[in-house]
């Protein structure tokens, strides 16, 4: 997989399963630990992914503070954007996945 690309099912799998943290959000948006059972949690995530709800591939961007890097960040950024749109497209079906990007 293409470095600061993300598989978001393989990082739910193995947060929930070999770490064990089940991440959930309180009433302000901060990241707590959830009380839900690990197979609950993993259910209901996997499901959010099939919907559509989150994507199933993501990336991280790329922002250099020197000045002269940027145009290397842009070129990495629309690489990785590419190759995003590619996999998600792959998976879900180039119908499904042009009205999930409608929706965000």
């Amino acid at each position: 997989m293409i470095d600061g690309i993300v598989d978001n099912l393989k990082v739910i799998d193995s947060m929930v399963f070999q770490e064990g943290f089940m991440p959930a959000g309180d009433e302000e948006g901060n990241l707590i630990q959830s009380k839900e059972q690990a197979g609950e949690y993993i259910k209901r995530l996997k499901k959010r992914i099939e919907d559509g709800e989150i994507p199933r591939f993501s990336m991280h961007r790329q922002i250099s503070n020197l000045a002269c890097y940027r145009e290397f960040d842009n070129f990495v950024n629309k690489y990785r954007e590419e190759e995003v749109n590619r996999l998600n497209e792959e998976y879900y079906g180039k119908e499904k996945y042009l009205k999930i990007k409608q929706c965000s």
